[in-house]
C-alpha cells in the first residue's frame, strides 16, 4: 500500500534562511520578493505550468494555445507564462463570464465558454479561424481540443482523470500527438524541479508573475 507524501512546506534554516520543501523531497531555497503562499504554489502548481509548456509541449514563440480551466492554480500561472513565452494567441476557457474576465486580466488574449457544446467551434473562432497549436488539458476536453488541433498541434494532459478514448488514426492524420504528465515524475529527478523554480521565483520577484491569481 503506497503511503501518502508529505505536503509541502516552508522551513528556515539556522541563518534565517528561507526552503520550500516538496513532498518531504526536493528542498529549494525561497528567493527574496517571494513570499511563503507564493512559494508554496509555485513549487508545485508553478512547475506543473512551466513543464507544460517547455518540457511537454514545446512551445515555440507565435505558437497558438489553448489553456482549459483557466483559473485554477496551473491555469492562471500557464497562461502568464505563456504571454511571457511570445506566445501569437493565449485562449483561455473558462465555466462563466466573470472567471473569464479574470483569465483576460491576467494575459489571455480572449476566453471562451467552457461548456464542451461547441467548444470546438469556439476555440478556432477564438484563434481568428485558425486551429490551434497547443493545447492544456486537465482533463475532460481532450475530444474538443484534438477536433481543433492543426496539423503538428499537441495536446498535454495533466489532470487526474483522463478517461477519454483516443483514436490513434486521428492522430496519425494530422500528425498530432497526446503528451501526458504527471507531477510526481519531476520529484525523481530534482533538477526538473529547481530548473523551473528558479524562472518562476525570477519572474515573481521582477513582478512579472502573479501566483496567486485570486489574490
Amino acid at each position: 500500500m503506497r503511503t501518502a507524501e508529505a505536503a509541502d512546506e516552508i522551513q528556515v534554516e539556522d541563518g534565517g534562511r528561507r526552503v520550500v520543501v516538496i513532498a518531504g523531497r526536493v528542498c529549494l531555497p525561497v528567493s527574496a520578493g517571494v513570499t511563503d503562499e507564493q512559494a508554496l504554489t509555485l513549487a508545485r502548481a508553478g512547475t506543473t505550468a512551466w513543464h507544460l509548456l517547455r518540457t511537454c509541449a514545446h512551445m515555440r514563440p507565435d505558437e497558438s494555445i489553448v489553456v482549459h480551466d483557466a483559473m485554477s492554480e496551473v491555469g492562471a500561472i500557464a497562461v502568464q507564462l505563456a504571454r511571457g513565452f511570445a506566445a501569437g494567441r493565449v485562449i483561455a476557457t473558462e465555466s462563466t463570464q466573470a472567471r473569464r474576465r479574470q483569465a483576460v486580466r491576467l494575459g489571455a488574449d480572449v476566453a471562451v465558454d467552457s461548456n464542451r457544446d461547441g467548444l470546438t467551434a469556439r476555440l478556432v473562432a477564438a484563434n481568428e479561424g485558425e486551429q490551434v497549436d497547443v493545447a492544456l488539458d486537465p482533463g475532460g476536453a481532450l475530444g474538443s481540443s484534438l477536433d481543433a488541433l492543426a496539423p503538428f498541434g499537441r495536446v498535454v494532459c495533466y489532470g487526474p482523470d483522463q478517461d477519454e478514448s483516443i483514436k490513434l488514426t486521428g492522430l496519425l492524420s494530422g500528425s498530432r500527438a497526446i503528451i501526458g504528465f504527471r507531477f510526481d515524475d519531476t520529484l525523481d529527478q530534482p533538477e526538473m524541479v529547481a530548473r523551473a523554480v528558479s524562472e518562476l521565483f525570477g519572474l515573481t520577484s521582477a513582478g512579472r508573475l502573479r501566483p496567486m491569481a485570486d489574490s
